[in-house]
């Protein structure tokens, strides 16, 4: 198999595979399965706010020496800008929300 037609299978497979992250920058569910990486760029004025609501996830931020671990019912609010990575640890679901909404 040629790498030109593997590349094509893999990115076929990929999109296939990959959780729905949500285009909507205001909310959304996203599941994520063991090993799954969901990442944006954030330009600091979204007012998002991140909660795990199953499963375990492992979060950095852009110019940010620390790391997160988001356990159920926890709740991060996403005010920096630049890049978050989100990785699930293992099956898992978080939920954004404006930091408005979030009680």
């Amino acid at each position: 198999m040629s790498a030109l037609t593997r590349r094509g299978w893999l990115s076929t497979l990929w999109n296939q595979l990959r959780p729905e992250v949500p285009t909507d920058a205001e909310t959304g569910a996203v599941a994520l399965f063991q090993g799954a990486l969901w990442s944006r760029h954030l330009d600091g004025s979204e007012g998002l706010s991140l909660t795990c609501t199953e499963g375990q996830l492992w979060l950095t931020f852009e110019s940010d020496p620390r790391d997160y671990i988001l356990e159920p019912g926890s709740t991060l609010r996403l005010a920096k800008p630049g890049l978050v990575v989100v990785q699930a640890t293992r099956p898992s679901r978080m939920r954004l929300a404006k930091a408005s909404h979030v009680a």
